[in-house]
């Protein structure tokens, strides 16, 4: 019942926005997100644990609608599913995050919520009452807003090693988004008429770096193949105009 409940609101929710050509909404957003922790509980001894990455697919449309302030709405997102956690007093492993990103699939008014148990360490925790049977036994983090407020989500080690002709250096990579591109406002700034002033983005998706190409002109390369986006794993070479990047891990 409950999962026929959730598909008919899904339904609707698109279907009226088709129909009246109403735009999407934060509010429509952050209530999906919230039934998406709702309907992904595992409990474990006294803890019942939720996801605490997430990631909200929009239409091209929808996406353009929030694009110029979408790092601020992702944050307040994040904000939300905290706060909804905590009143329901669920347990999550560590401070929520939210990625708003563009899929050429869905229609205008539609949007899609994938969701996943991340750690401290950025590594996917499987959800089931046996593996976060140990973490349930004291190494979970407090459920308090203010102290997960101020405390900036870990990720996998890893870095980018850039090679500009004869040129080599190396940037570690960190739980914050790392633009690439032309424009010198960008973190890596590669100086190709190749390469477009905003050009590619490396984010951590589920625990995971993503590299996002953002409609460059000439594209963005992993290892030979030209990608729209991919999750890097180690020894994964990026070509980027005339710029070689190497993504590593920590062994």
């Amino acid at each position: 019942m409950e999962r026929l409940e959730a598909f008919a609101s899904r339904f609707i929710e698109g279907w009226s926005a088709r129909l009246f050509g109403a735009k999407l909404q934060p509010v429509q957003i952050g209530k999906r997100l919230i039934r998406a922790m709702e309907s992904h509980q595992t409990i474990s001894l006294s803890k019942t644990f939720v996801p605490n990455s997430y990631v909200v697919s929009l239409s091209p449309t929808d996406f353009a609608q929030f694009e110029q302030y979408r790092r601020s709405l992702e944050q307040d997102l994040s904000e939300a599913i905290l706060g909804a956690a905590r009143d329901r007093n669920y347990t999550l492993l560590a401070f929520p995050t939210v990625e708003i990103e563009r899929d050429e699939d869905l229609s205008a008014g539609d949007l899609r919520v994938s969701c996943a148990l991340v750690d401290a360490s950025g590594e996917e925790v499987e959800p089931d009452a046996k593996t976060l049977g140990a973490v349930a036994g004291g190494h979970t983090m407090v459920l308090d807003r203010e102290k997960l407020l101020r405390e900036k989500p870990r990720v996998p080690k890893a870095s980018l090693v850039i090679r500009e002709g004869e040129d080599r250096r190396e940037m570690a990579l960190g739980p914050e988004p790392l633009a690439i591109g032309r424009d010198p406002q960008n973190d890596i700034v590669l100086d190709d008429r190749r390469v477009s002033r905003k050009h590619s983005e490396i984010r951590v998706r589920l625990g995971r770096y993503t590299l996002y190409d953002l409609q460059s002109t000439n594209g963005t390369y992993v290892n030979g193949r030209r990608v729209a986006e991919i999750v890097l794993s180690n020894g994964d070479r990026i070509a980027i105009g005339g710029v070689e990047l190497l993504f590593r891990t920590a062994e």
